[in-house]
């Protein structure tokens, strides 16, 4: 059976380059929410969601080469999931940076950016 890694490989760096931009999204400017932000990508598990909308998005196009607005998707995918998650998780427990606040408020909060 093949491993994600395997199967997310045509796209590998598409991804790199993704989570590059998202890292430089979140957080950005904020002491705190860029501490938030490096433990959530230090996690991992960001690739999953993306990389199946950019090999689906690879696949279907004409030239078999991503668009801008292909990447623009993979980037929204991730986006959209990741403050659900983030917050649920962050609820219970949070980010040592984050919990280093003693405030709930501060990692549900941080978790949309």
């Amino acid at each position: 059976m093949a491993t994600v890694a395997e199967l997310l490989q045509p796209v590998e760096a598409d991804l790199e380059a993704l989570l590059s931009d998202l890292r430089s999204l979140i957080g950005a400017g904020h002491p705190i929410l860029q501490a938030a932000a490096e433990h959530l990508f230090s996690a991992g598990g960001k690739r999953i969601r993306p990389g199946i909308v950019l090999l689906i998005s690879r696949a279907l196009a004409s030239d078999g080469e991503l668009s801008s607005r292909h990447r623009r998707l993979a980037e929204i995918t991730e986006m959209i999931h990741t403050p659900h998650s983030s917050t649920m998780t962050w609820s219970m427990r949070p980010p040592p940076a984050v919990a280093s606040t003693r405030s709930t408020a501060v990692s549900t909060t941080a978790s949309p950016f």
